[in-house]
């Protein structure tokens, strides 16, 4: 049942979990997965509920409440916000889909959960009368501990066999995959965002649905979950569910520098934060966090006011909100690497948070969607009327 909360108590709620989150995060790290112990205050708490469609007992919020939830819990624990920015994501989604499936999922529960994944490793689906067969591995699949199905991003051959695969999200539920730790990352690595095999797996065609489905304006899911939310582009806005977390860890490696500045000294006896160098490195990185975070927020208003006056955004508006993320991200890798200097040698203890945190940033910063690289040269070819490398956008 939904709860009566506020999006200002909702916020508070995420707030308080970072003496909790931040005790954790070592032993997540290390077992590679966020305990489930956190997952469960993290469901308690309603965050997974945030995009969830209101007549499953969601609230139904704009897209900036995953930035500004994601923007506490990452100060603690970037992996515990992965999470929850991943797994919250997948409601908003599956909110946009077919009335029939989210009846199959939410039906007889408000509670499960949807991962998703994406076929680095050479899975394959190929077509079949009534649906299509997947074939192989799925990777990346962050929250797969804690879901109860998967949304494969699938790549469909053309039926005559010319031109390109069409882009579909494809929904399998736990029983029809199995999991495959290969997880190993130096960073985020309590996220546990490992593969998933998939043998042979038969994929109704109602389980499917093509991404040019959900570029703005009405979705298969809008008619019965009417809200705005369900009438902005995922593909293109839903990528702060990355930036999201490294905006909170960015903010914790700099309330992490500026809480130790008052306690330490250099070697000639020196109050640390009266150094103009320390000064000048805090203020930087602080106006980076601040630019990325109103630059995040910014995106997410101006979709939800175009959703809401029933307008479609136009491909250089999408890539325009991608190239946004892309270089909030950078802002908040630099601002990590700006404070470095002041925490020194320390910080390659295992034990200093503040090694975690580069790591983490430093990970977060190298998914696809959010690669400077990529975004910015695609929209400045939309930008000067070429076509977009990515048909996802």
């Amino acid at each position: 049942m939904r709860q009566s909360v506020t999006r200002e108590q909702m916020v508070e709620r995420a707030r308080a979990l970072y003496p909790t989150l931040l005790e954790r995060a070592g032993a997540a790290e290390r077992a590679r997965v966020v305990q489930r112990e956190t997952f469960d205050a993290f469901a308690e708490a309603g965050f997974f509920r945030i995009h969830q469609p209101v007549r499953f007992g969601g609230f139904g919020w704009e897209i900036g409440m995953m930035v500004r939830i994601g923007a506490e819990l990452g100060q603690a624990c970037g992996s515990s916000a992965w999470i929850f920015s991943n797994l919250a994501v997948q409601s908003w989604i599956l909110g946009m889909n077919r009335p029939e499936i989210q009846d199959e999922i939410w039906g007889s529960s408000p509670a499960p959960l949807v991962a998703s994944s994406f076929p680095a490793k050479g899975g394959t689906v190929r077509r079949v009368p009534g649906g299509l067969v997947a074939e192989g591995l799925w990777s990346f699949s962050s929250g797969v501990d804690f879901a109860d199905w998967n949304n494969l991003q699938v790549f469909v051959p053309p039926e005559d066999g010319e031109g390109a695969p069409e882009h579909r999200f494809a929904l399998v539920p736990r029983a029809d995959y199995e999991v495959v730790d290969d997880w190993f990352s130096p960073g985020l690595s309590g996220t546990g965002s490992r593969s998933i095999r998939l043998d042979g797996v038969f994929i109704p065609e109602y389980r499917t649905l093509p991404s040019a489905e959900l570029t703005g304006g009405p979705s298969p899911g809008s008619a019965v979950n009417p809200g705005p939310l369900y009438r902005v582009p995922p593909l293109t806005l839903g990528t702060k569910v990355f930036s999201a977390p490294a905006l909170g860890i960015a903010k914790g490696a700099l309330r992490l520098v500026e809480d130790e500045m008052g306690e330490r000294r250099t070697v000639g006896n020196l109050q640390m934060s009266e150094l103009p160098t320390a000064q000048m490195r805090v203020s930087e990185a602080g106006a980076e966090i601040d630019a990325a975070e109103a630059l995040l927020l910014k995106d997410c208003a101006d979709a939800m006011a175009i959703a809401e006056a029933g307008d479609v955004p136009d491909i250089e508006t999408r890539a325009r909100w991608r190239r946004n993320n892309a270089f909030a991200m950078q802002l908040c890798v630099r601002s990590v690497e700006r404070l470095a200097p002041l925490v020194g040698a320390r910080g390659l203890s295992p034990e200093n948070p503040f090694l975690r945190m580069s790591s983490d940033i430093r990970a977060a910063s190298l998914q696809i969607t959010v690669a400077w690289d990529i975004e910015s040269i695609n929209a400045g070819r939309i930008r000067f009327g070429l076509p977009s490398l990515d048909p996802r956008v």
